[in-house]
């Protein structure tokens, strides 16, 4: 089984009002670059390649892209200013020409996530065969994994929802397994967040204009 995995960065961070994924983090890392190390950490098993980590970029593309190491795959949304539904769209469409079995989507401003976390839910995509999902906040999101049967149905996404809809009707359906992971539901959305987290003793950030 081929696993595609990527890292959907393409926001235009309008409520942060800048850049928030080249926002640093006192590891010298930026969000981005933490998010993309998370996500490169991430080992195949038996039964599982996993393909080079690829990251969807858009918004503040001129700004992110020198982040990541220059051999890094990137997916250019060039819809992403109509919302992470056509950026998700966008990938789908390219996992659709590759020769992979499922995709594994990511957000870049879920800073809490570990490989640890992704870990397990890869083993619950092996384990039980469906699509699989992080559980948080009450309902499935990202991170997650689709199995290629979802691609058609991820290239047709818009807006600004997602793919949680997608989600929902595999849960009715029977046909999703998810994982409970309390760390997918911390995301950054403004630099309010940031300075919540680092009061919190989660992390500790510095932001650059």
């Amino acid at each position: 089984m081929k696993l595609l995995p990527v890292l959907l960065a393409a926001g235009a961070s309008s409520r942060f009002q800048g850049a928030k994924l080249a926002a640093s983090l006192p590891n010298g890392r930026t969000l981005l670059q933490q998010s993309f190390a998370t996500l490169k950490e991430l080992k195949g098993s038996c039964g599982t390649q996993l393909l080079p980590v690829h990251v969807c970029l858009g918004g503040h593309y001129q700004r992110l892209r020198p982040l990541l190491p220059r051999d890094t795959p990137v997916i250019a949304s060039a819809d992403w200013q109509l919302g992470l539904g056509h950026s998700i769209a966008t990938v789908a469409r390219f996992a659709a020409t590759q020769q992979v079995d499922a995709l594994l989507l990511t957000l870049a401003d879920q800073v809490l996530i570990s490989t640890r976390d992704l870990e397990q839910l890869l083993a619950t995509w092996q384990e039980s065969g469906h699509t699989s999902a992080a559980w948080y906040l009450q309902q499935t999101g990202a991170p997650a994994i689709f199995n290629r049967a979802e691609f058609a149905a991820l290239a047709n996404l818009n807006g600004d929802r997602g793919a949680k809809a997608l989600l929902s009707q595999l849960q009715g359906q029977k046909k999703l397994a998810w994982l409970a992971l309390d760390s997918a539901a911390t995301d950054i959305d403004t630099r309010a967040d940031l300075r919540r987290l680092s009061e919190q003793g989660e992390i500790n950030v510095t932001t650059q204009d």
